[in-house]
């Protein structure tokens, strides 16, 4: 289970993910930023989408905050986003998020809210 802490709000600006019950990770607005350009990258690259260690290096941000960051800000993992930005170029984005999650997108949005 990953929640995020901080004191002003859930935006994501500063603070720490809570992994599990004994672990977290902080997160400073550096890093944040990084975790931005690091989508950013995906969208441009959608073609061809580096590897999740080549776009940690890219962003200079660790593998682990990456991930973590991704999962806390968009509220799905880094692998996911990239097969979303591939297949909504491709125009299976809807089958293939339907197999994923077991839902079209449109349910999926109106269930997250």
């Amino acid at each position: 289970m990953i929640e995020i802490s901080n004191e002003r709000s859930l935006s994501l600006n500063y603070g720490y993910i809570k992994m599990g019950k004994n672990r977290h990770i902080t997160l400073t607005a550096s890093d944040v930023n990084a975790i931005q350009k690091a989508y950013d990258i995906l969208t441009k690259e959608a073609c061809n989408p580096p590897t999740i260690k080549s776009l940690s290096k890219m962003a200079f941000l660790n593998e682990q905050k990456l991930k973590a960051g991704f999962l806390a800000k968009y509220h799905i993992c880094i692998d996911e986003i990239s097969k979303i930005i591939i297949y909504n170029y491709s125009g299976n984005f809807g089958k293939m998020f339907k197999k994923i999650h077991g839902k079209t997108p449109l349910t999926f949005r109106k269930i997250k809210g």
